[in-house]
């Protein structure tokens, strides 16, 4: 689905029959087997991390899996100080795809908020720097009740038109989410974002070309979860897409796919 990453493997660029936009695979209790049951079953999938250690840590493993495109990511959870950036950025330059990075400002995560905000501010400044006009950054970005600073940063840094970003589990404003399509940004939309009421009602009104399907599985680390997990949430996220937008299940399977092959391609 898009060019070898220099550091990572990366789909290939037939079309699969599913695409996880987002998922933790190195939480899996083993990640190259799930990775390696997801290819045979036809699933392709962004595997996003938490932090640069958790990253470097699965390079190696999966570098040879051609359904996984793995992202070097510093959660916001993650961050406690604004230097908690500077590993991320110096990977930078040699990594394509990037994630989950971001803001959360629920009230349990206020404590970091300033740490957040500068080390967001600074992978995105370091992304646009060193995106490929030939082949983009794809960025996944996680905006918990910051959808707006989130979008400050991508347009002021210049990473909102020189990378390919995708808001996971959109949850803003109705405002927030016509300025992030207005920016350029993807969305990716797993069954629990559909099973609210704002979800449904996003990917009714979101443009086509725009839609991607996640999981955001597992849940936790050394999870004993499978590929087949994986698959039968993505088959569930999107026939709620599907219902959402009066289409048949089908037809979205193959819009997102469509989707993902121009993200990653």
């Amino acid at each position: 689905m898009c060019k070898k990453d220099e550091t990572a493997g990366a789909p290939s660029r037939t079309d699969p029959r599913l695409f996880d936009a987002h998922c933790h695979l190195g939480w899996f209790a083993d990640p190259v087997a799930a990775a390696r049951d997801g290819a045979a079953a036809g699933l392709s999938a962004l595997a996003v991390t938490v932090s640069p250690g958790e990253y470097l840590a699965l390079r190696g493993r999966l570098a040879g899996e051609r359904n996984v495109a793995l992202a070097a990511g510093l959660h916001p959870w993650w961050v406690r100080d604004a230097r908690d950036a500077d590993e991320l950025v110096a990977l930078l330059p040699g990594v394509r795809h990037v994630g989950e990075v971001g803001l959360d400002a629920a009230p349990r995560r206020v404590a970091t908020w300033e740490a957040q905000l500068a080390c967001f501010e600074r992978i995105c400044e370091a992304c646009a720097r060193t995106s490929d006009p030939d082949a983009p950054k794809v960025v996944s970005v996680h905006a918990v009740r910051s959808a707006g600073a989130a979008l400050d940063a991508l347009e002021r840094t210049g990473a909102a038109g020189s990378c390919r970003c995708v808001l996971h589990w959109f949850s803003g404003s109705s405002d927030e989410l016509w300025r992030a399509v207005r920016l350029g940004c993807w969305f990716s939309l797993g069954e629990r974002a559909l099973a609210t009421r704002r979800g449904r009602e996003y990917a009714r009104v979101l443009p086509a070309g725009r839609i991607l399907a996640e999981t955001d599985l597992p849940e936790a680390e050394g999870s004993p979860a499978t590929a087949r997990d994986v698959i039968s949430s993505l088959e569930r996220a999107v026939a709620g897409i599907a219902s959402a937008r009066g289409a048949s299940p089908d037809e979205t399977r193959a819009l997102v796919a469509r989707n993902a092959e121009r993200l990653l391609g």
